[in-house]
């Protein structure tokens, strides 16, 4: 397992949620909110990227930078040949107050050249955030995991085409909130959610069979704990699902990556990836690369961004650390 930091401006001592991309090339693109303090006004989105046999990131560039508004959230992907970044900026002092936005650019080698901003809902719609990958159904349309932080805290998905909304699911409540879901299609045509719990405690999960237009009663997983963090859930090549979260009830820490090979009903294989005590390392991406390569993004202390490269073998094999650390 290899591990990097990536490198980040003197004068901006705020970094989180990243989102993490691999380009048709091999080059690795990671967006993510930066500025002096979470919600602060000057806070922008800043992009790196990792081009292939290159040792380290490049500087960070700011990709989108709202005036006088704190931006936030950043989700990448690829869709055909344009790389999207949706995004949320606060028009206020809180996340109820972020409207939904993207911007998008064409694939080049060279040089990133990103549209403007194009607003997903009407301006006096507020509190819609992402945070999760799109499910890629063709070269037009995909279904993004979004939710609400506006009274409560509910996931629900849109299906896009053309950049524009086709249609939005009711929003899927819960008796504790819930929010960032992360969605992956699973056997028989379903879509599986999870969702963090709006406090500390466990995941939620969820199942649709429309494509995202109705969902299931949402269920606690007592199985996975989630101390009120972001996650990433994925695909690999090998057909089992990968999920990269906070293994701890309440505390932001125990960062781990854990498989299933039963269609998300169980997730019996964990490595871990962080253990560090006192230091949250939390807000996790994944990707798998083209040549297998997992890698996998996220915030330390909302400090730092740091980068781990690991084999799917490594998290396959019976990790003694993470049983000693539980158990001893």
């Amino acid at each position: 397992m290899e591990k990097e930091t990536l490198p980040l401006p003197a004068d901006r001592v705020f970094n989180h949620a990243p989102s993490l991309l691999e380009l048709p090339d091999g080059t690795l693109l990671v967006a993510w909110s930066s500025g002096s303090k979470e919600k602060n006004r000057d806070n922008a989105i800043l992009l790196s990227f990792k081009k292939p046999g290159s040792r380290g990131w490049s500087n960070p560039q700011i990709l989108v930078d709202t005036p006088n508004r704190a931006d936030g959230n950043s989700v990448l992907f690829l869709l055909c040949s344009e790389i999207y970044c949706f995004y949320s900026s606060l028009w206020g002092t809180g996340w109820s107050t972020a409207q939904l936005f993207y911007t998008k650019a064409k694939l080049d080698s060279n040089n990133f050249l990103w549209t403007s901003p194009e607003r997903i809902f009407p301006f006096y719609r507020m509190g819609d955030l992402g945070r999760g990958k799109p499910v890629i159904l063709d070269d037009k349309e995909f279904i993004l995991p979004l939710y609400k932080e506006f009274m409560g805290y509910y996931s629900y998905i849109c299906k896009f085409k053309d950049g524009k909304v086709i249609y939005s699911s009711p929003l899927i409540k819960s008796t504790a909130g819930n929010l960032q879901p992360a969605i992956i299609p699973v056997a028989e045509e379903e879509l599986f959610m999870l969702m963090r719990p709006e406090k500390v405690g466990y995941f939620w999960q969820s199942f649709s069979k429309d494509e995202g237009k109705t969902w299931s009663k949402p269920k606690q997983r007592e199985d996975l704990f989630n101390p009120g963090a972001g996650f990433d859930l994925i695909r690999l090549s090998s057909g089992e699902i990968a999920l990269v979260f906070n293994n701890d009830s309440e505390n932001r820490n125990n960062l781990t990556l854990a498989l299933s090979e039963d269609e998300g009903d169980s997730f019996p294989v964990r490595k871990l990836l962080e253990k560090e005590k006192n230091v949250d390392s939390a807000y996790p991406s994944i990707i798998q690369d083209s040549k297998g390569k997992i890698h996998i993004v996220y915030s330390v202390d909302k400090k730092e961004i740091r980068h781990i490269v690991l084999d799917e073998k490594e998290v396959s094999e019976l990790n003694f650390e993470l049983l000693n650390f539980l158990f001893l």
